[in-house]
């Protein structure tokens, strides 16, 4: 996965090297082309095993009963969901920018998980300064790659938070003394169960994940997706209350 810095130092580079531009975009073809043969070998033997456990149950229904048999179709589940965020993450590389309410499109989100809270008796809350309907109104970004990246964020908080907890959003443009502003951030807080300081250290690597059931690659796309709009994301944990933190350029 290459990020904005890993860019733009191929950019420095291969600047009037017309052979070492060739060479190093040959290699992330090869790379790209490798990860999905690896992605569809793996599916293939997976898909044999799963077939085989289901005529399994048919013809010999008493192994439902075994201690463990449950636990195998789950994992299979998940190796199938590590390979689609693989390749997921593989493709992410470019990005559909439109001129997009980046207001609305924070209510939107925020609606979509307002029942959900409800249902679970968390309290989730939205705040975004005034000021953001001057300045957001009309903002140049992928919509749906943003959302796809604040969502994960989202789900996350809820993932880490019972009954009784809040998740808050909140939006604001970044001031700068004496400038017009130049950045705007979104804040994604909970007040449920904290990252260990160990775990923060590579919680946006790929294919590293300390959640049961995870795959690593949620919170490497987000990242991935924030970087392609030349912005940054940042966690801070403590007992009181994690927060993730992506500041985006204004233009």
């Amino acid at each position: 996965m290459l990020l904005k810095t890993d860019n733009d130092n191929i950019g420095y580079f291969t600047k009037n090297n017309p052979e070492a531009e060739l060479a190093i975009q040959n290699i992330l073809n090869e790379n790209k082309q490798n990860m999905s043969i690896f992605a569809h070998e793996l599916r293939n033997p997976l898909s044999l095993i799963k077939g085989t456990l289901q005529y399994i149950e048919t013809k010999h229904t008493e192994v439902k009963d075994y201690k463990y048999w449950d636990q195998i179709p789950e994992l299979i589940k998940d190796m199938e969901r590590m390979i689609s965020d693989a390749l997921a993450l593989n493709k992410l590389n470019t990005l559909d920018k439109t001129n997009t309410n980046f207001v609305n499109l924070i209510n939107s989100i925020y609606n979509g998980y307002a029942q959900l809270a409800l249902s679970h008796g968390k309290d989730l809350k939205l705040t975004i300064e005034p000021e953001c309907e001057t300045y957001l109104s009309s903002y140049q970004c992928d919509p749906a790659r943003l959302k796809q990246a604040i969502c994960n964020l989202i789900q996350n908080a809820f993932e880490a938070t019972v009954s009784g907890d809040y998740i808050h959003i909140h939006l604001a443009i970044v001031p700068e003394e004496g400038l017009s502003p130049r950045n705007f951030a979104m804040m994604i807080s909970n007040n449920g169960l904290p990252i260990h300081d160990s775990e923060l250290q590579n919680i946006f690597t790929p294919f590293v994940t300390y959640k049961k059931g995870g795959t690593g690659v949620g919170l490497a796309v987000t990242k991935k997706i924030v970087e392609l709009h030349y912005g940054t994301i940042t966690v801070s944990s403590n007992p009181s209350a994690t927060t993730f933190t992506i500041v985006l350029p204004l233009e």
